[in-house]
């Protein structure tokens, strides 16, 4: 692949909060080559959009291009990875380290700002993570309910029996 286009966004609901990134890459004639939608756990905005960047850039590396341009919609991770300023938490130090290091392994990079608009697409997929937690969550719930309703039906035995087929599947998925 000669040029490769990675857009990356990260999102944090709270400073720090639930995180998620959003990623997408595409070739020079802008069709869509992989996309990632991942919850990350609780952290601050500005390491999510670093993380975003490091997931993207381990996805780039992958299909070996010729060129890999780094879209962002972080004025603050695009000017610290193009070394125009520092981050000054050590932490924040260290995700910049990572990235430059994964950068490396690249022929040819750069990483640009870009407005949130233009972004949009890897933001919405940062937030889809989001939304597919809660949709998970609810058919769980509603799974758990439903399960519970059919558990009131069963005798004494056959709840016996769904107990140790219960410890059965626990003991194979330890």
């Amino acid at each position: 692949m000669r040029k490769l286009f990675t857009y990356v966004s990260g999102v944090s609901r709270g400073n720090p909060g639930e995180a998620a990134v959003g990623i997408i890459l595409t070739d020079e004639q802008g069709h869509v080559v992989e996309e990632v939608a991942q919850l990350i756990g609780r952290t601050t905005v500005r390491v999510a959009e670093y993380k975003a960047l490091i997931e993207g850039v381990r996805k780039a590396i992958d299909y070996a291009p010729d060129e890999a341009v780094f879209l962002t919609d972080s004025p603050a991770v695009a000017n610290q990875i193009n070394g125009i300023s520092q981050p000054r938490e050590p932490h924040l130090l260290y995700l910049n380290q990572l990235a430059l290091e994964l950068l490396a392994q690249l022929e040819k990079w750069r990483v640009n700002y870009i407005d949130r608009e233009a972004n949009g697409t890897a933001h919405r997929l940062a937030e889809h993570a989001f939304r597919e937690r809660i949709r998970s969550e609810r058919q769980r719930t509603k799974l758990i309910r439903d399960i519970e309703l059919s558990l009131q039906e069963l005798s004494l035995e056959q709840l016996r029996k769904l107990q140790a087929f219960i410890q059965r599947l626990k003991a194979r998925a330890a």
